[in-house]
């Protein structure tokens, strides 16, 4: 078996607009911390498995596509990518052709550069904890599955990768952000590698589709990161600090299947939105009836298959799946010995719950039908236990 680490600076080298919210729309050269990409590479006797975390809103599966085809070519074991972002707001636009361009260049040379590590002695642990410190749910009267999840590869019995999943919208700051930053999910990287030399850290995110740090946030600027941040790094030190039990990790497993979408555009009634929601649940229910009416008019734009995979890390598994899935899909796997990534082989919009019957932004922009629904839950539940 054998495992490596890389890390790449992912930073656009011209002006670019971002592409979390609707009103950037000029492009910007100002940096307020580096943006990276993560590669962490698997290698056994059968097959390579590269699992890249891309400080970026969500590319689209062509990019990994693509990738996976470079790669494959030079490999004589087959080879899978997987791409996943942590979704900050305030990246360049991942649907530009030249940041495409420029992340794959610099993604294809850290993975040509990089050292594998040869051991008999992997092992990996799981920890999985509720964690409202960073972000809860972002909707008014719902309640939200917020995790912090952790998983930590040891070599020679001392911990050597830790992989943290936690399920929080990275918006901390305002669409008017005049810079790129990874936002929360960069900060609590890059402080945590100070405090642990030797150690790598690195972000997936979760099924984030209704959590964010609407109500946690007591301001909407970098302090806020800061203050949110600390909150997050103290109770991965915290965890850090238990004893687990370690599993071998001598081989590796993979599991891909592709779901087949239907849709339905949706007539909502708007009589029916509560009167006693936030003033901001309001605009955005205003601009999601707005973004359903482009939606409508140009069914062409909507994608016809999602990508979901899975990755067996001796008895534990990572599950992954384009969606900005609500929090309540995580119950379709076991979450104490499994986690769900999204924004990952791909970027969908959002999957609301096939229960949920209160009306949101969210509401507007899912056209996923109940069927499809069913099936993706279907599919997560064998992503999750394969052997």
């Amino acid at each position: 078996m054998k495992i490596s680490y890389a890390q790449v600076c992912i930073d656009p080298s011209m002006p670019m607009k971002q592409a979390g919210f609707i009103q950037q729309t000029q492009p910007i050269y100002a940096f307020h911390d580096d943006l990276h990409a993560r590669i962490l590479s698997f290698q056994d006797e059968k097959r390579i498995v590269h699992l890249i975390s891309c400080d970026a809103l969500g590319f689209p599966y062509s990019f990994q596509k693509e990738l996976q085809a470079s790669l494959a070519i030079e490999s004589e074991k087959e080879t899978d990518v997987i791409v996943c972002c942590t979704h900050t707001h305030f990246s360049a636009d991942p649907e530009d052709p030249r940041f495409q361009a420029e992340v794959e260049t610099r993604i294809l040379h850290a993975i040509h550069a990089q050292k594998y590590h040869d051991s008999e002695d992997f092992g990996v642990s799981f920890q999985s904890v509720p964690f409202e410190g960073v972000g809860k749910s972002r909707i008014s009267h719902h309640e939200a599955m917020v995790l912090l999840q952790l998983v930590t590869i040891y070599k020679d019995q001392k911990p050597w990768i830790r992989v943290m999943i936690h399920n929080c919208h990275p918006t901390i700051h305002t669409g008017d952000t005049p810079y790129f930053t990874a936002e929360y999910p960069g900060y609590v990287i890059s402080k945590l590698n100070e405090a642990h030399e030797g150690m790598h850290f690195t972000f997936l995110q979760g099924a984030a589709g209704d959590v964010s740090a609407r109500f946690t946030r007591p301001s909407q600027d970098e302090e806020a990161v800061r203050y949110l941040g600390n909150h997050m790094i103290e109770k991965i030190e915290t965890m850090c600090a238990e004893k687990c039990h370690i599993y071998p990790l001598h081989e590796i497993g993979y599991f891909s299947e592709f779901l087949k979408l239907e849709h339905v555009i949706r007539t909502i009634d708007l009589h029916k939105v509560r009167n006693d929601i936030s003033p901001r649940e309001k605009e955005e229910i205003e601009l999601g009836a707005k973004v359903s009416a482009y939606i409508a008019q140009h069914p062409e734009k909507l994608l016809s298959v999602y990508l979901i995979s899975g990755l067996k890390l001796g008895p534990y598994h990572l599950v992954f799946c384009p969606s900005e899935a609500f929090s309540s899909y995580i119950r379709c796997i076991d979450p104490s010995v499994s986690a769900l990534v999204c924004y990952a082989n791909g970027y969908g919009p959002y999957m609301t719950g096939i229960d949920d019957d209160f009306i949101t932004y969210e509401c507007f922009t899912d056209t996923l039908s109940d069927d499809t629904k069913k099936r993706y839950m279907e599919l997560l539940a064998k992503a999750g236990k394969f052997v």
